[in-house]
């Protein structure tokens, strides 16, 4: 990973916007930042008011890490990494790292997972600081990808393809969405996985039952039955990074309509993802993209993004869901490096909800789909 690149685009940011020193707890922007593999995902609780990296807008950053997170920092590329001793208070190696950054004042950003003791001993040491939100200084170095994190993200949507083939072969009559929930996360684990990135999702709709305006038509402990769609929504860690994935299929025999819509969808993504000109096409072309050839095949009316927040997707990386959002009111222009999940949905209450997501590379010259799950399979 190049932490440098990183290092060097955060204090051109912190410098552009007149911040004079930003702070971060372990987050997503930690783990970004250092490279060490604290665990941020799950039981904020369990985490430590020690572990935190400290950047000046100029020269080099300050890591201090808890007794226990110490042992994660062999070889990390930050020279300057200060260790709370057992027994010892925080305040005192905080009040030392801020003497030998040698300012008082200023403007600090503070990013995600900062304890509240530390956000008040800064405000002690650096009289008259002036705190401002810093979780969003690094977005734009996240949105391009560097080479090590495409071959980490690419091994993850194979990983996901590999879970998600093996899960589709444990379906059966009775079985719940529940268990089958349960089964995604235990088959991903034992196949690789650190976590999930979201608890994951299979829903289970009936064709023919009563529209109510939800989108399952089962209980959670219904068991499966014929005629029935099974949407997921699965995502997977590993190495620090995640994967967002979906699909459809159908337990029986499914009707023209059903068959024809996802046919539609998955042709619908295939044929936007291919007209990506990087340098050229915008974030919000994606979605007139999916809608039109939606509506050439007659279901643009039940795509389910024409719904006010008209979002068919996001960025991926070391959190789930990264900016830029695939949104109508977002101009961005897609570039090499960038990593998308496109997501469009169709739902016809009380009949259907299909899902197709697939995790898709900017390259130099167009677009790659990192996950190559079947796009045929669908009638079980």
């Amino acid at each position: 990973m190049d932490f440098k690149r990183r290092l060097d685009g955060l204090q051109a940011e912190m410098e552009r916007r007149k911040i004079d020193l930003a702070v971060y707890g372990s987050c997503q922007n930690f783990q970004y930042l250092t490279g060490l593999p604290i665990d941020w995902r799950r039981g904020v609780d369990l985490m430590n008011e020690a572990d935190n990296v400290l950047v000046p807008r100029e020269g080099e950053p300050i890591l201090t890490l808890s007794e226990a997170s110490a042992g994660h920092a062999e070889g990390c590329w930050i020279d300057d990494m200060r260790v709370l001793e057992r027994g010892a208070g925080y305040r005192g190696l905080l009040g030392g790292v801020v003497s030998d950054l040698n300012w008082e004042g200023g403007r600090v950003a503070l990013g995600e997972h900062l304890w509240g003791p530390t956000t008040l001993e800064l405000a002690r040491f650096l009289k008259g600081v002036k705190f401002v939100a810093g979780g969003d200084l690094m977005d734009h170095l996240r949105a391009i990808k560097e080479p090590a994190e495409v071959e980490v993200l690419r091994r993850l949507a194979r990983l996901t393809d590999d879970v998600m083939e093996k899960v589709i072969h444990t379906i059966q009559d009775g079985i719940s969405m529940r268990e089958m929930r349960l089964d995604i996360e235990m088959i991903g684990r034992r196949m690789g996985a650190s976590d999930v990135s979201f608890p994951p999702s299979a829903g289970f709709v009936r064709s023919g039952s009563e529209a109510r305006g939800e989108i399952y038509s089962y209980e959670m402990d219904e068991g499966l039955a014929p005629d029935t769609t099974i949407f997921f929504d699965v995502g997977f860690v590993m190495d620090g990074y995640c994967s967002d994935w979906g699909r459809a299929v159908f337990w029986g025999v499914a009707d023209k309509e059903v068959r024809e819509g996802y046919k539609a969808l998955q042709r619908a993504v295939v044929d936007t993802v291919e007209k990506i000109e990087p340098g050229v096409t915008k974030v919000n072309e994606i979605f007139p993209g999916i809608e039109a050839s939606l509506d050439d095949d007659g279901f643009g009316d039940y795509l389910r993004a024409r719904l006010p927040h008209g979002s068919v997707g996001h960025q991926i990386g070391v959190e789930v869901h990264e900016p830029p959002w695939l949104k109508p009111e977002n101009s961005d222009i897609i570039q090499p490096g960038m990593v998308f999940c496109v997501e469009p949905k169709l739902w016809h209450d009380g009949e259907y909800y299909l899902r197709v997501e697939d995790m898709v590379l900017i390259n130099g010259d167009g677009a790659e789909f990192l996950t190559q799950f079947d796009r045929e399979l669908f009638q079980l």
